[in-house]
């Protein structure tokens, strides 16, 4: 699994906010001015961090060179924000946001508690990294259904990927790394969503049968760069899928 299919949480949760940013598109203040192919170039950004040929950073140098290319995306989305949202779209972005910048902050943090702990496990999860393939592609193809559901099902859709995506990556990481690496995993997750996914999505996991219904089988190939969904393609150009 190359760089490509691993996407570190805050970047992963930066990549939801332009997602968000598309899917919730409107006729914008500055109509000349802005453009939604800016969004492009703030995911390019986020597309070198996660392009680095040897996987998440695994010593304080490659941590604080990715951590530029974090800080770049994240002034480029706010840039964004300031200049063409609508005043939900900011409303929407700094409640998806907000928990990731902190997370930002701590993880770009010289020295930090979080560093610290980051760089104990990250040898090994880079290593773990390279088995997640399949965890990945099966978030992928089913954030696709997300956005093709009746508007009642789509929070019970969202659910059911986020829980099966956890569940899958918290077996792998266990198996190569413990425990203690599956819960400091857990620890940047809530950081970066708080525990908002735990209280919507309480009574959703991988065998619940409204999940069976609406996800598709494990091992489904998303369809990626030909998916109608927004938030499929813009994942695609991390994964390569």
């Amino acid at each position: 699994m190359s760089a490509q299919q691993h996407i570190p949480t805050v970047a992963a949760v930066s990549l939801f906010a332009v997602a968000l940013m598309a899917l919730t598109a409107a006729p914008v203040a500055n109509g000349q001015s802005c453009h939604l192919r800016e969004l492009d170039l703030c995911a390019a950004t986020l597309l070198v961090f996660t392009q680095n040929p040897a996987g998440i950073a695994t010593s304080e140098n490659e941590l604080n060179k990715q951590c530029g290319f974090l800080r770049e995306a994240d002034f480029c989305l706010r840039n964004y924000t300031r200049r063409c949202a609508t005043p939900l779209q900011r409303e929407l972005i700094q409640f998806v946001t907000e928990g990731s910048l902190r997370l930002l902050k701590e993880y770009c943090s010289r020295g930090s508690q979080l560093q610290h702990s980051y760089l104990k496990h990250a040898a090994c999860l880079n290593g773990a990294q390279r088995t997640q393939r399949i965890c990945v592609k099966d978030l992928q193809a089913a954030l696709e259904v997300v956005t093709q559901v009746e508007w009642d099902k789509r929070i019970p859709a969202g659910c059911c990927s986020y829980r099966r995506f956890v569940h899958c990556t918290e077996n792998l990481v266990e198996s190569r790394c413990g425990k203690e690496a599956v819960e400091f995993m857990n620890l940047l997750l809530r950081m970066a969503l708080s525990r908002l996914p735990d209280i919507v999505c309480q009574g959703y996991g991988p065998n619940n049968h409204e999940c069976k219904s609406l996800l598709p089988p494990g091992g489904t190939h998303p369809k990626g760069a030909r998916s109608n969904s927004i938030l499929s393609r813009l994942f695609s150009a991390y994964t390569g899928l």
